[in-house]
């Protein structure tokens, strides 16, 4: 008899105390026991209600197939685990898991329930995956952001293009290009404005400020409302964007400056060495800020997401589906952490400053050929002593990569070779046995197949090129830097 109590009071001590629901459910869904911990979730008592009908605080859209589980459970005696949405109390939306498990030889089939309360692990995993969401649109306005501002000529359009970007990333920020006249006299708001440090976050009540530079006198500040900006991230990439911008904008005044002085002069199409240089370098420098950003804020914080979520899934024990779904968002932080590192890779390779130009395009041609139809031949003749700037480096390395893109996206050869040739000059010899094309439908404009930019980051680096192609029989190039020395 003691024994039998002491039983009973151990019983009664834990099912007062438990965090999670344990329930004993008829086949009629009635609640015949429960522990204390539904009422408080759920209000009522089992006194006041006898005929408690435990999915009525199931959530509708999740009542008709619970309920069908229900009687399967009770059909094939068993036992069942699932996870569904409830609505407590207060109204408020909860997450459950629950396993169901039939008492055998009973005469109303009853079923003992176990409920757990997992809504704080559900909103995790949302928030876990809204946020890689988050990183990814982002990451993809960063990246886009950065290419379209290489065609940007005029500090308007950079105008033009921040704030469409802006638009598009942070809807509600009714974002404006605000310009200061230095030279009038300014109220205390604008007199601050006009001294806040050039890409530095500043908020002022309902509004973010944020300097993009000075030009002309005048003071160009972005603002946009402060709500629009939810975390951390967001802010994060507002100033990665502005400092992109502000690295533009310097620059583009002096090139428009420049371009204005050229319109009057130049008499012919070309456009002269000098200015194909400093676009070519300071579009190196764009991707190459870019590649740093990217590393050391977006790719850090996806790191560290990852890192955090392989704690969780070490540190407590997960329902095998849920660690199957919380496995694969692992997985896609993984593949969002290595693209990013591609990304960087591709805006500045690592390779060419460490290793070399020839190492690096070898690396280059291997990584090509494993999404690529074509097989890629790559020779050199007496370039076991090479020594080049990193302008010529990086110059050559683009117009291989151009070649490259040009031979995917265009050629339909089957065979690429390239030949690195130091024999006096410095060569660059193409050759591939694609479909070709019409040479004389080059001129004058370049306009095919990227060829124009090629053409331009030669003449940029005082080289030559020549294309010789027909109609199906393949395409050639000839690249040659006449006044290449070793180092310079």
């Amino acid at each position: 008899m003691e024994e039998s109590n002491r039983f009973n009071w151990l019983f009664d001590t834990i099912t007062t105390h438990t965090l999670d629901i344990i329930a004993i459910v008829d086949q009629n869904r009635r609640v015949r026991f429960t522990t204390p911990m539904f009422f408080e979730i759920f209000g009522s008592n089992l006194e006041g209600n006898p005929d408690l009908d435990i999915f009525d605080v199931v959530h509708p859209e999740d009542r008709e197939w619970l309920m069908g589980r229900h009687k399967n459970v009770i059909a094939t005696q068993q036992t069942s685990s699932t996870e569904y949405r409830v609505i407590d109390k207060y109204g408020e939306i909860r997450h459950f898991e629950c396993k169901t498990t039939p008492i055998p030889d009973t005469e109303d089939n009853l079923t003992v329930v176990a409920i757990r309360d997992i809504t704080e692990r559900k909103l995790m995993e949302s928030e876990l995956q809204h946020r890689k969401n988050r990183y990814e649109v982002l990451q993809k306005s960063l990246r886009d952001y950065s290419q379209d501002l290489s065609a940007v000529m005029k500090a308007s359009d950079l105008e033009g293009r921040l704030l469409k970007e802006v638009r598009f990333i942070l809807p509600m920020s009714e974002p404006e290009v605000i310009v200061l006249d230095n030279e009038e006299n300014l109220d205390e708001v604008d007199f601050f404005l006009q001294q806040i440090v050039i890409g530095k976050l500043e908020r002022i009540k309902d509004q973010y400020f944020i300097k993009i530079g000075d030009k002309k006198n005048c003071s160009y500040i972005l603002s946009l409302q402060a709500s629009s900006i939810q975390d951390s991230m967001e802010s994060i990439w507002l100033e990665t964007l502005v400092y992109y911008t502000v690295m533009v904008f310097e620059n583009l005044n002096v090139i428009e400056n420049l371009m204005n002085q050229l319109e009057t002069t130049l008499q012919r199409n070309e456009t002269p060495q000098w200015v194909l240089r400093l676009l070519f370098n300071l579009q190196e420098q764009q991707r190459l800020n870019l590649s740093s950003d990217l590393h050391d804020t977006v790719l850090q914080d996806q790191i560290d997401l990852y890192r955090r979520l392989e704690a969780l899934l070490n540190r407590y024990e997960i329902e095998a589906g849920v660690k199957t779904q919380l496995k694969a968002i692992e997985q896609g932080l993984l593949d969002t952490i290595h693209q990013i590192r591609m990304t960087c890779n591709e805006l500045r390779p690592p390779l060419l400053r460490e290793l070399g130009l020839e190492r690096a395009l070898e690396n280059l041609f291997d990584h090509t050929q494993v999404s690529s139809t074509f097989k890629i031949n790559f020779q050199t003749e007496n370039t076991t002593d090479l020594i080049l700037s990193e302008e010529l480096t990086i110059g050559i390395y683009r117009i291989v990569q151009e070649l490259l893109n040009n031979a995917a996206k265009h050629s339909n050869a089957t065979s690429l070779k390239f030949c690195l040739i130091k024999d006096g000059p410095l060569k660059i010899v193409y050759s591939d046995n694609g479909v070709g094309f019409d040479t004389n439908k080059l001129n004058p404009s370049f306009n095919n197949m990227g060829l124009t930019s090629m053409r331009q980051r030669v003449q940029s680096l005082n080289g030559c090129i020549e294309f010789h192609s027909q109609l199906n029989q393949g395409l050639k190039v000839l690249i040659e830097f006449p006044k290449f020395r070793d180092g310079a």
